[in-house]
């Protein structure tokens, strides 16, 4: 009989192993780093750093997953999201479905504990996409040249940052998470992690002893070149001048770096750029598209409790009401078909049947508009949403318009 199960201490090692063959990239290719990584974990084991589960079937291992609890911002709203990582199965229990209880465990859990939204990054979109997971933020790559960034005449102070400065970083993060819809908050045991990770450091600028920017970088030596340099950057900015700053720091390091390869959430960060080309010159469409970033989708949602999730929506719908059906056959008890009504921009669930409109969603792509991925109007071209009345689409896009799309840096 098969049973997803809370993991023990003495069970971690085999699912460690089950978990090095499906992440190689996670390098426990001997059984000396294999127990190293063991003894890390256990340090905080099913606590802060997430929670083991595993699919057995009698006493033996098949899968294994970890679970997170999150806080997120959800349009000003803090709610709860459970997040779902490092997904495994056996090598030997391939193709016997053992990855679809896990998720639908997972879910189910989830629903029963009353987390109104799940996450995730998905190894195949594919396959989360068919469980009801939507596609969510969008992490764009620029990579440029030191001295294509652009320079003020300004000359601001940038600093290292190391363990002392944990609550500094703390504090900037959580700005950070208040005024982004998407944002989870960081830990402190995690921001003190990253800042023992050898070759990887911290720059900061600072507006009267408050941070403004921060970037996080890692140097790449580039063999076929002269001594020279690859930077990967991540930057994260809260005011003009910090990311003032951020560029001056980038731009003085031409002469040892090569390229710079940044990696940001902001999908309009090229403006920056008097010269916005990728350095590969690539023109993507004549007569002059240039290449100029690379985007890759990350987080995927899936709403479990819509209801929920609506009544915390913003908008400006007044006197009206929606019905939602929703196609959902892989998580039984979630709301599928109900009634939303609005008055002065505050929604709840209607008492009567009667409803102005009417909306046909998979859950997937339900999941994608109602944390604002995408909007309905692009949907209904799409032929992902059908409409009872299509002159309301217009009206729909603007009651429920926000400017910002779900953003998350959080990485599990």
């Amino acid at each position: 009989m098969r049973e997803v199960r809370k993991l023990e201490k003495n069970q971690l090692k085999d699912a460690l192993s089950i978990a090095a063959k499906a992440y190689p990239m996670m390098g426990l290719t001997s059984e000396l780093k294999l127990q190293e990584f063991e003894t890390r974990i256990l340090e905080d084991f099913n606590q802060e750093s997430g929670t083991w589960y595993g699919l057995f079937e009698d006493s033996i291992l098949l899968g294994c997953m970890i679970l997170y609890d999150f806080v997120i911002n959800y349009y000003g709203h803090e709610i709860k999201a459970k997040g779902i990582g490092a997904v495994a199965v056996e090598f030997l229990h391939k193709k016997q479905k053992v990855c679809k209880e896990l998720l639908h465990w997972y879910l189910e859990y989830s629903l029963k504990q009353k987390y109104p939204l799940a996450m995730l990054y998905a190894f195949k979109p594919e396959f989360y996409y068919k469980m009801g997971f939507g596609y969510g933020t969008t992490c764009y790559n620029y990579v440029t040249k030191p001295n294509l960034i652009p320079k003020s005449n300004e000359n601001y102070k940038m600093d290292y940052l190391n363990q002392s400065d944990v609550d500094d970083i703390l504090a900037f993060y959580h700005e950070i998470y208040q005024g982004i819809h998407g944002m989870t908050p960081r830990k402190e045991k995690n921001i003190a992690a990253l800042l023992k990770t050898p070759g990887l450091y911290f720059v900061c600028y600072r507006e009267q002893e408050k941070l403004t920017a921060l970037l996080v970088f890692r140097l790449i030596s580039n063999d076929s070149t002269n001594n020279e340099t690859d930077m990967e950057l991540d930057l994260l900015f809260t005011t003009p001048i910090g990311l003032k700053a951020a560029m001056n720091f980038l731009n003085s390091q031409s002469d040892q770096v090569r390229q710079i390869s940044i990696s940001t959430l902001y999908k309009d960060f090229f403006y920056n750029f008097a010269d916005i080309r990728h350095i590969d010159h690539k023109v993507l469409k004549q007569p002059g598209y240039h290449h100029t970033y690379d985007a890759g989708m990350g987080i995927m949602y899936r709403s479990l409790n819509s209801i929920e999730l609506i009544t915390k929506r913003p908008s400006t719908l007044d006197n009206i009401k929606i019905r939602f059906i929703l196609n959902d056959s892989f998580v039984e008890d979630c709301p599928k078909d109900f009634v939303m009504e609005w008055k002065a921009g505050k929604a709840s669930l209607s008492k009567s049947k009667k409803y102005d409109l009417e909306l046909k969603f998979d859950v997937s792509d339900f999941s994608s508009w109602i944390l604002n991925a995408i909007d309905i109007t692009t949907l209904y071209q799409y032929g992902l949403v059908e409409i009872s009345d299509k002159k309301y689409i217009p009206f729909l896009e603007q009651a429920f318009y926000y400017q910002q799309k779900p953003t998350c840096l959080e990485r599990f």
